[in-house]
C-alpha cells in the first residue's frame, strides 16, 4: 500500500480530523451519534432478517439448535460485532498515533454462562456471556509496548466492550399488531 502525507491506513486523515472536530465543537452532532437503530423481522424458524440503515443480513440458529444454519446465531453476532468495534478502535487509536498498520487480526471466543436457562431447562446462571476473550494479532510499524498501550485504549473506549461489560438497561415494550 502507498502511504501518502494525507492518508494513513486506508483513512484519509484530513477525513478523520474533520469529523473529530466537528464532533467536538458542535455538541448536537455528538448527540446525534449517540444513537443507533436496529430492526430485526422473523421469517419462520428460528430466523430472521435484522435491518440496519441501508443495510440487513440474516440471523439463525445452528442446526444442532434446531436451526438451518444458513447464518451466525445472535450470540456468534455479538462476538463479531465486539471484533469489529475492537478492529476499528484499534485502526483508529493507531492512526492517531501515526502507527502503520500491516496487518491486523482480532480472534475472540465467549463462554456462555448457562445455555440451559435460555432453554427454559434452568435456573442457575444467566443465558448470557459469562467471558469473551479478544485477542488481537498485528503488524505493525511500532513497538510491542506502544502496540499494547494503543490496544489497551481500544479496549477501555470501545463501545460495544463497554456496553457488554456494563449493566444496560433493556426496556421491553410490545405492540400487538392487527
Amino acid at each position: 500500500m502507498h502511504l501518502s502525507a494525507t492518508e494513513l491506513n486506508g483513512l484519509s486523515l484530513e477525513k478523520l480530523r474533520e469529523v473529530v472536530n466537528l464532533v467536538a465543537s458542535q455538541k448536537e452532532k455528538a448527540e446525534e451519534l449517540n444513537v443507533w437503530r436496529a430492526r430485526v423481522r422473523w421469517l419462520g424458524g428460528f430466523k430472521g432478517r435484522a435491518y440496519v440503515r441501508n443495510h440487513s443480513f440474516i440471523i439463525d440458529e445452528p442446526a444442532d439448535l434446531a436451526g438451518v444454519d444458513t447464518a451466525p446465531n445472535a450470540v456468534e453476532y455479538v462476538l463479531a460485532a465486539l471484533g469489529g468495534c475492537l478492529t476499528v478502535g484499534f485502526v483508529l487509536n493507531a492512526t492517531k498515533n501515526n502507527i502503520k498498520i500491516d496487518a491486523l487480526e482480532v480472534s475472540l471466543e465467549g463462554r456462555i454462562d448457562n445455555i440451559l436457562t435460555f432453554l427454559g431447562l434452568s435456573d442457575e446462571g444467566h443465558p448470557g456471556y459469562r467471558e469473551i476473550t479478544a485477542k488481537l494479532y498485528v503488524r505493525a510499524s511500532a513497538d510491542q509496548k506502544t502496540l499494547e498501550e494503543v490496544w489497551r485504549k481500544t479496549v477501555e473506549t470501545s463501545p460495544v466492550g463497554n456496553t457488554l461489560s456494563r449493566t444496560v438497561r433493556i426496556i421491553p415494550q410490545l405492540s400487538v399488531v392487527s
